[in-house]
C-alpha cells in the first residue's frame, strides 16, 4: 500500500516539542507546493493541531525513516535532535491511526469532536493545493465517514469530560438555551478560557472580563466580543450577570463582600456561580437563596470521573468500527491496484470490437448496424467482466499480482508496448510494498 506518515502528538512529544513543530495554515500551504512537486511522491496532506502534527504521504516508493524525518524537520522547522520523537508509520498502520485520529480515539481528550472538524479542514487544504492523489483522497474521506460512523453508533463523545465542560452542562440544565444569556468572567487563564469557549459555542454573545492583568482580560475580551470590567469583580457586574464563572490562582476569594452580598439578595432572577478554582473564588455565603446555585469544582468531579469511565467502554466498540474501516479501505486499495491493467484491457477490447465492426459493417443492411454495435458491446463488456472480476479477487483475497501482469503482457501490440510497460512498472512497484 503506497501510504505513510511521520508526526508527534501528545503521547510522543512535550508541549515544547510540539510547539516547534506546529504549522500555521500559510506555514501548511507552502509546504503543501512544495510536497506536490517532489520527486517519489504523488499525493501530500498536513494535519497539524495543538496536539499533534502530521504529514500524511503517499509515495511511488515507501522512504527509509530517515529520510522522513529529513522531510518532516525542513517541512516544520523542527530541529533534527528532537526528530526522533516523531512516529512512522505505513500502509495499514497509517491507515489504522487516521482512522483513529477521526475516531477521537487517538485524542488527549477522549472522544473529542473539534478533531473531525480539523481534519475536514485538512482534507480541504491539501485538495485546493492539489497536492492530494486518488489514495489520499480516498483515506482521508474514508477517516472523516469513519469518525462520524464511530460517533453516531456509539457514546464515546457524550458526556463532560472536563470541569470546564461540566460547569457548561450545568448551566444548559438551569438555563436550557444559553443565547442571550449575560457571563461574567472572572480569570483569563487557561481554564477561563476553556470554559469560555464553552459557553461560546453554546451561544453566549454578552461577556464581561475581570482579571488582575488587564492585558489579559482584554485579550479575551477581543476573542469573545465582550468588554472588561474592574478587577475583581463589583456588585454591579454579579447584579448584570446570569452567570458567573471564576478561575483565577487568587488564594482567598476574590467574588466577595457586604455589597456583593446584598446585590445578590435582592435579585428576582436565577443566578449561577461556577466556582472552578482551588483554592475557591466564590464566598459560599452568596448562596442566599434558592434562585442562587452554587458549584465547585468537587461538584463536577464525580460527573467528570463517570463520564470518561463511560467513554472508554464506548471506545472498545468504537477500535471494532475503526478495523471495519480499515479492512474496507485495505480491500479498496488492494482491487484499485489492478485499475490500471483493467483499463488498459478495456482500452485494447474495445479498439478491437470497433475495427471489427467497422471492418465487417457491409456485411450487415443498415438497419441492422445499430444492433450489430450494442451486440458487441455487450459481448466485450462480459469478456471485459469476467477477466477484471478475476483480477480483483487475486489481488484481494490472494494478494496476487500475477495475473494482472500476464493479463497487461497478453495486451501488448509489440514488445516495446509503452502503454504495457507503464502498467507493468506500476504493478512492480505495489509487488514492492
Amino acid at each position: 500500500m503506497r501510504l505513510e506518515l511521520i508526526g508527534l502528538n501528545h503521547r510522543t512529544a512535550s508541549l515544547e516539542i510540539r510547539e516547534q513543530a506546529a504549522m500555521a495554515p500559510p506555514q501548511i500551504d507552502r509546504a503543501l507546493r512544495e510536497l506536490s512537486g517532489a520527486d517519489n511522491l504523488e499525493g501530500a496532506a498536513i494535519l497539524s493541531t495543538c496536539n499533534r502534527t502530521e504529514v500524511y504521504l503517499s509515495p511511488v516508493e515507501h522512504h527509509d525513516e530517515d529520510a522522513l524525518r529529513r522531510l518532516y524537520c525542513r517541512l516544520t522547522g523542527l530541529p533534527p535532535a528532537a526528530a526522533g520523537a516523531a512516529y512512522v508509520l505505513r500502509d495499514d498502520d497509517a491507515m489504522r491511526h487516521l482512522v483513529r485520529v477521526a475516531a477521537g480515539l487517538d485524542s488527549q481528550l477522549l472522544g473529542e469532536v473539534q478533531i473531525l472538524g480539523q481534519l475536514k479542514e485538512a482534507y480541504t487544504r491539501a485538495l485546493a493545493a492539489t497536492a492530494t492523489n486518488n489514495i489520499l483522497n480516498k483515506a482521508l474521506l474514508r477517516a472523516i465517514e469513519a469518525g462520524k460512523d464511530v460517533r453516531n453508533r456509539t457514546g464515546i463523545s457524550q458526556g463532560a469530560v472536563s470541569v470546564a465542560s461540566a460547569a457548561v452542562q450545568m448551566a444548559q440544565r438551569i438555563f436550557g438555551s444559553l443565547a442571550g444569556r449575560r457571563v461574567l468572567l472572572v480569570g483569563a487563564g487557561e481554564t477561563a478560557r476553556l470554559a469560555a469557549n464553552h459557553l461560546h459555542g453554546a451561544g453566549v454573545a454578552d461577556w464581561r472580563i475581570a482579571n488582575r492583568t488587564a492585558a489579559n482580560a482584554r485579550v479575551v475580551a477581543d476573542l469573545l466580543g465582550g468588554r472588561v470590567t474592574g478587577f475583581p469583580p463589583g456588585a454591579a457586574d454579579v447584579d448584570w450577570a446570569d452567570l458567573v464563572i471564576s478561575a483565577t490562582g487568587a488564594p482567598a476569594p476574590v467574588v466577595v463582600g457586604a455589597a456583593m452580598l446584598d446585590a445578590v439578595r435582592r435579585r428576582k432572577r436565577p443566578l449561577l456561580l461556577l466556582d472552578l478554582a482551588v483554592p475557591r473564588d466564590i464566598d459560599p455565603a452568596l448562596a442566599v437563596h434558592a434562585d442562587v446555585y452554587l458549584y465547585t469544582v468537587d461538584d463536577f468531579e464525580d460527573l467528570v470521573a463517570a463520564n470518561l469511565e463511560a467513554r472508554r467502554k464506548e471506545a472498545l466498540r468504537a477500535e471494532q468500527i475503526v478495523e471495519k474501516h480499515v479492512a474496507e479501505f485495505s480491500a479498496w486499495y488492494r482491487e484499485h491496484r489492478v485499475a490500471p491493467t483493467i483499463e488498459r484491457l478495456h482500452a485494447v477490447l474495445e479498439d478491437l470490437r470497433r475495427h471489427e465492426v467497422e471492418r465487417n459493417q457491409r456485411r450487415f443492411s443498415p438497419q441492422d448496424h445499430a444492433q450489430l454495435e450494442r451486440f458487441s458491446q455487450a459481448l466485450i463488456r462480459k469478456v471485459e467482466g469476467l477477466i477484471a472480476a478475476n483480477l480483483r479477487q487475486a489481488s484481494v483475497q490472494d494478494d496476487d499480482l500475477s495475473l494482472a501482469s500476464a493479463i497487461a503482457r497478453a495486451t501488448a501490440r509489440d514488445m516495446q508496448d509503452a502503454g504495457v510497460q507503464q502498467v507493468l512498472e506500476r504493478l512492480r512497484q505495489e509487488g514492492r510494498h
